[in-house]
């Protein structure tokens, strides 16, 4: 025979939902569709992905919905103290169809803010 634990608990849902969270936020769905881009950035080791990320928001502005890391790189090819660091970038607008025409310039902005910012390179 074997004995398992067995475990009970008592939530008072009264309690748990007078909690006022305030207003619920959303943000309306698109009616258009988004573009991806990924961008690679060699960096220093000691920088964290998130700061760069922070800018990247900021060189976009509200054309960029989401800002992904998908790959972190160290080795061949790459520097002993550096890193490498690859973003999904997903750009879209509520009112038309982003262009390439218009996301290229983002894409140079965001190179030219790390550089000046955190010293990146865009790898090749």
């Amino acid at each position: 025979m074997t004995t398992e634990n067995v475990f009970v608990i008592e939530i008072n849902l009264d309690k748990l939902l007078a909690i006022n969270t305030g207003k619920p936020k959303y943000k309306e769905i698109s009616k258009f569709p988004s573009i991806k881009k990924d961008i690679a950035l060699v960096l220093d080791k000691s920088i964290q992905s998130e700061e760069v990320a922070k800018t990247i928001k900021k060189a976009c502005g509200n054309n960029l919905s989401k800002v992904e890391v998908f790959d972190v790189y160290e080795g061949k090819g790459i520097d002993e103290n550096k890193k490498s660091i690859a973003y999904s970038l997903t750009f879209s607008s509520q009112d038309r169809t982003l262009t390439d025409d218009e996301i290229n310039p983002l894409l140079e902005k965001i190179v030219e803010m790390t550089e000046k910012e955190f010293n990146a390179e865009l790898r090749g």
